[in-house]
């Protein structure tokens, strides 16, 4: 049996790189300042949680697939450390989980990614209506596309490199569908529901507010992790 754990993860500014300010910007213009604060406490207990659960189990020579990282042994704990001292949550994670014996490994396309990079850069950095609209559609037609390949390419990572009897962990982005191209014996948990991560964005980004809704979602991402629920 090979198991792998999943988890739909929850990016911070840290996360983004040179495309914070410009999404900073479209939150500030679109979202209530009450709304953001929320948002960013409810992500960082939602990487409390995510961390107790780690710190319970054994790591030692567990397999990391990690959303975007396309490099795995030494380069990719490298990319690992020099995020962590960035403040990412995700990446701090994962240097601790690397420090007690966790294995990073090579999980995407360098060139899928670099293709949804400068589709979502184009759309940032619009300034006019027609430009703006225009690469709108083309990231909405596009985008799609990109993220079932890589998908489909990083099944193909875990699929080759997780033997028998071996654990993994896959830190993927919820909108992600990478379970539905893993080999069949490959036994998947998630820590939290993909779908209730994506009900969530859709809760804090939506301009007709519900603010009933987003609360409900908050404190469902703020739960302690009880075991794990099958994916």
């Amino acid at each position: 049996m090979r198991t792998l754990v999943l988890v739909p993860i929850i990016h911070i500014d840290a996360d983004l790189g040179k495309a914070k300010d410009e999404i900073k910007l479209v939150k500030n213009r679109f979202l209530s300042q009450k709304r953001v604060e929320q948002h960013e406490k409810t992500i960082s207990m939602f990487w409390d949680r995510i961390q107790d659960y780690f710190q319970e189990q054994d790591v030692k020579n567990m397999k990391i697939f990690q959303d975007g990282m396309a490099a795995g042994g030494w380069v990719g704990q490298k990319i690992v450390n020099e995020l962590a001292l960035k403040q990412s949550r995700n990446f701090k994670l994962l240097s601790d989980l690397v420090n007690k014996g966790a294995v990073i490994m090579k999980t995407e396309d360098i060139a899928l990614i670099q293709q949804e990079h400068a589709l979502f850069t184009a759309l940032l950095q619009s300034k006019r209506f027609f430009s703006t609209m225009t690469n709108y559609l083309k990231y909405r037609f596009y985008k799609k596309q990109l993220l079932k390949k890589r998908d489909i390419y990083i099944a193909g990572q875990i699929n080759s490199n997780l033997k028998k009897g071996e654990k993994a962990a896959l830190f993927i982005g919820a909108a992600h569908n990478v379970a539905c191209f893993l080999d069949k014996d490959i036994l998947v948990s998630a820590l939290k529901n993909p779908l209730l991560v994506n009900k969530y964005f859709k809760a804090f980004n939506r301009r007709k507010k519900n603010d009933q809704e987003f609360q409900y979602l908050s404190e469902k991402l703020r739960c302690k992790i009880n075991g794990e629920s099958k994916a």
